[in-house]
């Protein structure tokens, strides 16, 4: 029998697609496929609004007779809010016992870490976010004595390494001659005349500058520190061979310097202190110590089991569900497209994709989102075969545009250009820049909706090769695209749509930055982001930046466990001691009267005037261009979007991809284009209307060609 009847499908579109045409026999066959099957959907393809149907129908028929409820796994939260929204509060019992709708590593700490928490150690869960259990971890190695095996092995592993060290410092501090002397650099090699900087056994008498001597000490000690820090953050228990791996290299646990690194994470794990790696090491851990067979638990509970954007899931989780799930005792249904893996730790080889298309496969190739002149690229720009991806015939796109330049800082500028002079008779002769204001208009979040993305953000000036900040100098890593801002540090604290601890940690922040900027405290001319703030404590001192993220950490805890607003409020004043007392002398600083009075400033109950500041976004007249990277942008529409090329091991997309520009479908294994082809695909099939690529001039010269100029118009910045 089908998963649902006509009407039952009628009622589901009405809610989620209320006046547009109905489901076409594609998206009509995946809603009511009621077997485990893989739907392996192109960009736009609706292939969420598919599952949000089958939702829908299911919450009318809650609670099924048998008794058993549905399970949604997703990555992020966008799909339990899309719901929310489509549905109201009909949707609830979706939310409630038995059914579970919610991320991957939720449904992990919840049924499974937990337990294995308890069971272990006797704990439960605190936090598990890799931020704060990395702080939590460098603290308790900063307390250990330097005689600890442990410190003595990572000190050994430091010290005698070399490092990078510039030409220029290397003329700074006398030349090559004297630093040779004072064995302060070696050479590197036996053929280039590379150096490096050492770190130990100096001889600096020769070097009678104590200015230069203190210098070269200074540096020592830095990366000493850095190094160490490196090498304790990324050491991992193996507990299934129970070793550990410090610096790459296997070391038996029977040794001191294992034993104490072990020792560390239990005491963190005693404490309910986990990274994300931790909670599958545990989970992992407890099903196979305990020899525990979960699947009898999730076919007692759950009849269906959908997974969202399932190309995201690692294999870590591909393996964590295998084992929660009997896939022939529920109904196991995936959603998503392994031509857009672009996530470390992906499904990318090829085995995972072999057996994804050999289960029962419903595949959607005509997308919703653009039109025959977009599709027209990708069907090449693609890790595969791409022939039958069809555009949408009600989407007026243009013919997409490559926008070769000499200096990459002209590209933005002639992207703006394009929006205003690039015409769409069919919607009745107006700019791609017009519509775009018009459908941003009607957005109700008002959301810029003309990016420019592109694969790495920043690596700083390297000659020819390419980085999203030189075309955008003022580009942000990591940066937070919206901040909210309001006049009292109160609605910092207020937020009624946060509930964890991070998120209240990250709100703390943002109120600390406005407070620095109203006490005359910037970036040199800039405003500090949280990557800027932290980058500055740890220069300063890493332990100011431990001490702040660690207070940072316990006031989100806090506020998180209260319910009022005058609990909440209470650590105010904690926190204003902190900043006025600890924060602002690392500055040299004192608080400004109109800090005090943001800081004092009180909000009325569930009131906060905030207002919307962009971050990473170029300007020019009436144009918003939000730049970003692919991995930003994965799963957004656009009006329009602009690829930047960027260099990824040494090679551009232009270099790599040269005959799939020309419409040349790639049919190879090589790992390197096949990962550049995702990520390409991803980026240039976000706009809905207009796609330009920009590509280095004399890059492009080498690929131009006839077959090229067929599929994309070329202008010059």
């Amino acid at each position: 029998m089908p998963f649902a009847t006509d009407e039952e499908i009628r009622i589901a579109h009405d809610i989620l697609l209320k006046d547009k045409k109905p489901f076409d026999d594609t998206r009509l066959n995946i809603i009511k496929e009621d077997r485990s099957c893989y739907v392996q959907a192109c960009p736009g393809s609706g292939k969420t609004t598919a599952l949000l149907a089958k939702l829908i129908i299911l919450a009318n028929r809650l609670p099924m007779t048998d008794g058993k409820g549905v399970c949604v796994l997703t990555h992020t939260n966008v799909a339990i809010d899309e719901i929310k929204a489509k549905v109201g509060s009909k949707a609830n019992v979706l939310f409630n016992y038995p059914n579970f709708f919610g991320t991957i590593q939720t449904f992990l700490h919840k049924y499974v870490t937990a337990s294995a928490l308890h069971y272990f150690y006797g704990s439960q869960i605190q936090y598990v976010d890799n931020d704060i259990a990395k702080a939590v971890l460098l603290k308790k190695y900063s307390k250990l004595p330097f005689g600890n095996k442990l410190k003595k092995c990572i000190y050994g592993m430091v010290i005698n390494n070399g490092y990078p060290i510039s030409d220029d410092e290397i003329s700074a501090w006398g030349g090559v001659d004297i630093l040779t002397a004072a064995k302060v650099i070696k050479k590197k090699g036996k053929k280039v005349e590379k150096y490096e900087f050492k770190l130990k056994d100096y001889d600096l008498q020769n070097i009678d500058d104590s200015t230069i001597r203190a210098q070269i000490r200074a540096k020592r000690d830095y990366i000493k520190d850095c190094q160490e820090k490196e090498i304790i953050i990324n050491a991992k228990v193996n507990w299934q061979d129970v070793k550990v791996v410090i610096n790459q290299k296997h070391i038996n646990r029977t040794s001191e310097s294992a034993t104490e690194f072990i020792k560390l994470k239990e005491e963190m794990f005693k404490e309910g202190i986990l990274s994300f790696e931790d909670a599958y090491d545990l989970a992992f851990r407890y099903i196979r110590e305990k020899n525990l067979d979960f699947s009898g638990f999730s076919h007692k509970r759950f009849k269906y089991l959908f997974i969202d954007e399932v190309q995201d899931c690692d294999h870590q989780q591909e393996e964590l569900i295998k084992k929660l799930f009997d896939d022939e005792k529920v109904i196991v249904q995936r959603f998503g497209d392994y031509c857009q893996a672009i996530y470390d730790g992906e499904r990318n080889n090829e085995n995972d994709n072999d057996r994804l298309k050999a289960d029962n496969v419903l595949p959607i190739h005509n997308s919703n989102r653009f039109g025959e002149k977009i599709a027209k690229p990708l069907r090449s720009l693609c890790m595969e075969d791409n022939h039958q991806l069809v555009g949408n015939e009600d989407i007026c796109s243009v013919k997409p545009v490559i926008i070769t330049y000499e200096d990459p800082l002209v590209v933005l500028p002639k992207y703006a250009e394009l929006l205003r002079t690039t015409i769409i008779p069919e919607m009745g002769n107006i700019s791609v820049l017009d519509i775009a204001i018009r459908e941003r208009g009607e957005d109700p979040l008002h959301r810029i909706n003309i990016k420019a993305c592109g694969w790495v953000g920043k690596k700083g000036t390297n000659g020819k090769k390419r980085y999203i900040e030189a075309y955008y100098p003022l580009f942000e890593r990591k940066n937070t695209t919206v901040k909210l801002e309001s006049d009292s540090f109160d609605s910092f604290l207020l937020k009624s749509h946060i509930n964890s601890v991070k998120d209240y940690g990250t709100s703390i922040i943002q109120g600390v930055i406005k407070f620095l900027e109203l006490c005359d405290i910037k970036n040199d001319s800039r405003r500090y982001t949280i990557t800027s703030l932290l980058d500055f404590l740890a220069t300063k001192d890493v332990k100011d930046k431990e001490e702040f993220l660690c207070n940072i950490m316990e006031w989100g805890r806090m506020i998180s466990k209260r319910s009022e607003k005058g609990d909440k409020l209470q650590i105010k004043e904690t926190i204003y001691n902190y900043l006025t007392g600890t924060f602002l002398p690392l500055f040299g600083k004192n608080a400004t009267e109109s800090a005090n009075e943001f800081f004092n400033a009180t909000i009325a109950d569930g009131v906060a005037e905030q207002k919307l500041e962009q971050g990473n976004v170029y300007k020019e007249e009436n144009i918003d261009i939000e730049v970003a990277t692919v991995h930003a942008v994965k799963g957004e529409t656009h009006a329009s979007t602009l690829y930047l090329e960027t260099s990824y091991f040494g090679k551009h997309e232009s270099e790599r991809l040269a005959e799939q520009f020309k419409g040349i479908a790639y049919t190879g294994k090589e790992d390197r284009k096949l990962k550049s082809l995702r990520v390409a695909y991803v980026g240039m099939s976000r706009p809905r209307y207009f796609l330009c690529v920009a590509i280095q001039k004399n890059r492009f010269a080498n690929m131009d060609c006839r077959e090229l100029r067929d599929i994309w118009d070329v202008v010059e910045a």
